[in-house]
């Protein structure tokens, strides 16, 4: 993976984060510990707005809010990463976008992305990341999806700079939840800035395992059993997706240490299907001893993780053990674990010739 840019994004959701954990203060670790680029999560982006200009009003579904004063701080976060001489690779997550037949609800839609968009040129950031839509209300029709990332894309492309968008399956997603599904969409949407982020968890969550289930593996899968199932469906992704589509990788892995019952319980209280509370609080690092062996060894995921299927790579972390705690030392802790994960996968690929 020589030549490889690697990035870290430090949780995209700050629902479980303590105030201690500042955007600036991951911002600052992520440098520290040798990263090169970082993904934005816009609610780390509110938080820190929130900090600096009391009173800030978060933006709502439309994009109405305090927009100048988000567009204060995050000039200001961009001025913190050319001082820390790190890029921003990605704003994320942008979501319950696609699939709405009501007119209203795609205004709203738009006209959240068009607040967005100006977000991002205060960051210098090219890069919004859209997640498969939760939300049953919207459309199965992939053509209709389709329809909406289509314009999605095409607006985007007008901005000075230009922004891309990267489309990423949510295993939790009420029509688009795997590869494939996102594959299916790319074509239909067939725009040039248009492409995919590949999480190796949601893959892993639809195809290998099921956190519900006794021994943490998916049951009766079409191929026999979770390992079969997993390398088989990375085979197919290494031989269907062009390259130039996969516009970046987010990689981590899936703690075993949550008992199904007690995530189901938290799924019910907060609402949410298993696989999402799953996510928001039980993501850690590929190689750590507090999880199952990582997917990407046993079942040989490697392969699409070459250099020739991406040249980004992220690392992941939703941790709430970690990420409730006050401790401003957290951040520091995982970005340099995210880079001893990184240098660990790095030797596992080299082995195996890539």
């Amino acid at each position: 993976m020589s030549g490889i840019t690697t990035t870290l994004a430090y949780s995209t959701d700050s629902a479980g984060m303590h105030p201690s954990h500042t955007l600036p203060l991951k911002l600052r670790a992520i440098a520290e510990a040798g990263f090169s680029q970082a993904e934005v999560a816009f609610p780390d982006l509110e938080a820190y707005a929130e900090q600096e200009f009391p009173g800030y009003r978060k933006l709502d579904d439309s994009g109405h809010g305090d927009l100048d004063k988000l567009v204060r701080a995050a000039e200001q976060i961009r001025r913190l990463c050319d001082e820390l001489s790190i890029s921003i690779l990605a704003v994320h997550p942008f979501s319950q976008f696609e699939g709405y037949e009501e007119t209203q609800k795609r205004t709203v839609g738009f006209d959240r992305a068009a607040t967005w968009f100006k977000v991002l040129k205060a960051l210098n950031c090219q890069m919004l990341q859209v997640g498969s839509t939760p939300d049953p209300s919207t459309s199965s029709d992939y053509d209709v999806i389709a329809r909406d990332l289509r314009q999605l894309a095409d607006e985007a492309a007008a901005q000075d700079p230009p922004i891309r968008i990267a489309y990423e399956m949510w295993a939790w997603g009420v029509h688009v939840n795997t590869w494939e599904h996102i594959w299916e969409v790319c074509k239909r949407v067939d725009r040039p800035n248009f492409g995919l982020c590949l999480d190796t968890f949601q893959i892993c969550a639809r195809a290998y395992a099921d956190p519900t289930s006794v021994d943490g593996l998916l049951q009766n899968p079409p191929a026999g059993s979770a390992n079969t199932q997993l390398s088989s469906s990375l085979k197919a992704l290494s031989t269907t997706v062009p390259p130039e589509k996969i516009f970046y990788f987010q990689i981590s892995d899936g703690s075993r240490k949550v008992t199904p019952d007690a995530l189901k319980r938290a799924a019910n209280e907060q609402g949410i299907d298993p696989l999402y509370a799953w996510s928001n609080a039980w993501r850690p690092l590929p190689y750590m001893d507090t999880v199952c062996p990582a997917p990407t060894r046993k079942t040989g995921a490697a392969t699409c993780l070459s250099p020739t299927s991406a040249k980004l790579y992220s690392r992941l972390v939703f941790y709430e053990e970690d990420m409730s705690r006050e401790d401003s030392g957290v951040p520091d802790k995982w970005a340099k674990a995210a880079m001893s994960s990184h240098q660990l996968l790095t030797e596992e690929l080299a082995k195996r010739g890539f």
